[in-house]
């Protein structure tokens, strides 16, 4: 079977784990729910996704991780959508990997002349769609897990010489004494290219991260402009980082079924 660009794109907001219904997908690819349906349909056949709870997910996902990626999703969605709204068209922004960092990349496809650079293959394939941006991809090591990623010292070379008005990554830990952190040691160089080629750096995670630490520093907290997060942070962890966190809410509309 031949995919078409939305089945791709469909494909790149579930990469990662992440899960979706169709009223999200739908919204997110500006058509209706059968046709989403209809999408959903081929790439079962495929064998490439899962049907469940009224929506999708990647095949070969632990249930353990579909669990947390529902939990989470709409937490998600609303941190992608802020982020969002913050650009304006023209604009030129880095983006890192990551689920949020999916949705993203899906939500900007409305914009226009765009300047993207981004180390996330599937995020570059779907900014593609759009004709007026200008996608960069730096040079380097392709890693297949946990996401197709360039990384690597060419790569991070590359992005010395880079300046945007913007710059988005994600991390899985923040900590006031041990910064910015995620798992994927191998990435930590390029998320700190990708966070300090911005004038506006913006870290976004789940309020999950919060007080977690992982193995691979990315940079001190005090290095980002804005951290963007979803509304259950609790409020006792908002001191340690200056007022540089904002909380944002879900979308009542995200939540209706």
């Amino acid at each position: 079977m031949r995919l078409s660009s939305r089945q791709r794109k469909i494909l790149s907001l579930l990469h990662g784990g992440t899960y979706l219904e169709v009223k999200d997908l739908a919204q997110l690819l500006h058509v209706d729910a059968s046709t989403i349906r209809r999408d959903l349909q081929g790439l079962t056949a495929e064998g490439l996704i899962e049907r469940r709870h009224g929506g999708a997910i990647l095949r070969h996902t632990t249930d353990s991780h579909f669990s947390h990626a529902l939990s989470n999703e709409t937490e998600h969605l609303a941190v992608a959508k802020a982020a969002y709204r913050m650009l304006k068209d023209g604009d030129s922004l880095t983006l890192a990997s990551g689920p949020i960092s999916t949705l993203l990349a899906l939500s900007l496809l409305d914009m226009q002349d765009l300047t993207i650079i981004t180390n996330d293959l599937n995020s570059a394939m779907t900014l593609s769609a759009n004709p007026t941006f200008k996608v960069h991809i730096p040079g380097g090591e392709l890693r297949e897990s946990p996401a197709h990623t360039v990384s690597g010292t060419k790569a991070e070379a590359f992005l010395i010489e880079q300046r945007t008005a913007w710059s988005f990554i994600e991390v899985e830990g923040i900590h006031p004494y041990s910064g910015f952190t995620i798992s994927a040691t191998w990435q930590t160089g390029i998320t700190r290219m990708l966070l300090q080629a911005g004038k506006r750096k913006c870290v976004m995670a789940d309020s999950m991260a919060f007080g977690r630490r992982c193995v691979g520093f990315v940079s001190e907290t005090n290095s980002a402009n804005l951290i963007m997060t979803d509304e259950l942070l609790n409020d006792y962890e908002l001191p340690a980082f200056g007022g540089r966190v904002m909380r944002i809410a879900r979308d009542p509309r995200d939540l209706l079924a």
